[in-house]
């Protein structure tokens, strides 16, 4: 499986020889998905997807979290998995810092709710507002870390690479789209057929 693993990533970089390869990939996102997948190595099933992309060249592709952690040597993923998992078991619990981190940098989450919870992060006694909010911004992790919040950045994503060959295509429309889905987790019905409506009258592929 590291053979298959290795074979994959060397022919998504630009560079030939696995050392220097896989230094060119870095973490994007991470994703639960809803049915069992087969990672790059060819291990089934996995559900537990980390999103790369090639600093290179602009590739991106999606490989099982113990195959990033243990042949790429990124870590920020389990991080994330680990915080999913407990959250889902119990919305009472907390983040870690480091995925708090990531959450702002991807602007999943406002500047506001990411200082409140550093705050509470280390509070077991909360009052029922501070509850109440911190709840809302573990379902924001849970929303936008889910198979569907993925497949609309995959989309989005393709568009704007497209557009970066494409200098009269204006896209900020496409920009806004993606701000959405980074707060909301997800698309309205509404915004993706607009969405599926610039891929299809711009035949982009």
């Amino acid at each position: 499986m590291h053979y298959k693993l290795t074979e994959e990533i060397i022919a998504l970089s630009s560079c030939q020889y696995w050392d220097s390869a896989k230094q060119e990939w870095d973490f994007t996102y991470a994703y639960m998905s809803e049915e069992f997948q087969t990672c790059l190595c060819g291990h089934y099933p996995i559900r537990e997807i980390c999103v790369l992309r090639n600093s290179v060249n602009g590739n991106e592709t999606e490989v099982g979290n113990c195959c990033v952690n243990k042949f790429l040597g990124i870590e920020s993923a389990n991080k994330i998995f680990i915080s999913i998992k407990r959250i889902k078991d119990d919305y009472s619990k907390s983040m870690s810092s480091e995925v708090l981190d990531y959450l702002i940098e991807k602007h999943a989450i406002t500047q506001f709710e990411f200082d409140f919870y550093a705050d509470i992060l280390r509070k077991r006694n909360l009052s029922e507002k501070q509850f109440a909010l911190k709840k809302k911004i573990n379902q924001k992790l849970i929303s936008f870390t889910s198979y569907e919040a993925n497949s609309n950045f995959n989309e989005i994503n393709k568009v704007l690479r497209w557009a970066e060959n494409h200098p009269s295509f204006d896209k900020s429309f496409v920009l806004s789209l993606k701000a959405s889905c980074s707060k909301n987790g997800n698309l309205t019905d509404k915004q993706q057929q607009a969405l599926n409506k610039i891929i299809l009258n711009w035949k982009i592929t």
